[in-house]
């Protein structure tokens, strides 16, 4: 098993967003806001040569957490025969060593309401309550701190 994670253009990782996170919706539905943004980053975890695993991460502030130099995590996923395989983790901490070269620095995200667990492991810490994302399901605010070392 080779492991390797790749900073890649957002068409790359699109397929698994379709497929994993819109429910096989059309393609123009799978970019999101600030994908073309600069310095936005798209990651992609391949096993052998095979995408198992994607994430983006872009400068944006939330304007309900009160912090400065803030990111925001979006779109990770795992394609669903290869998750419970520790590829999640793997990229997590990829996407969190970006971060902390930043620091001072603020990552955050919408997490699923069935991923919070996984999250949480990774001490991230919830903020506020549960809502609804409409056509994609519930979530809940995340984020982690990182400080300057």
């Amino acid at each position: 098993m080779k492991i390797h994670i790749e900073e890649v253009n957002v068409e790359e990782i699109l397929p698994v967003r379709q497929t994993v996170l819109r429910n096989g919706k059309p393609r123009e539905e799978c970019f999101f806001e600030g994908d073309l943004a600069e310095g936005t980053i798209h990651l992609a975890l391949y096993n052998n040569e095979e995408l198992v695993a994607i994430a983006s991460v872009l400068k944006d502030a939330s304007e309900k957490i009160n912090t400065n130099n803030q990111y925001r995590l979006r779109g990770m996923a795992v394609v669903p025969n290869q998750q419970s395989k520790g590829y999640g983790r793997h990229l997590l901490l990829y996407a969190e060593d970006l971060i902390q070269q930043k620091a001072p620095a603020t990552l955050w995200f919408n997490a699923r309401t069935t991923a919070i667990e996984f999250y949480q492991k990774n001490n991230f810490q919830v903020f506020g309550k549960e809502f609804d994302i409409p056509n994609v399901g519930p979530h809940f605010l995340m984020f982690k701190n990182y400080e300057q070392t």
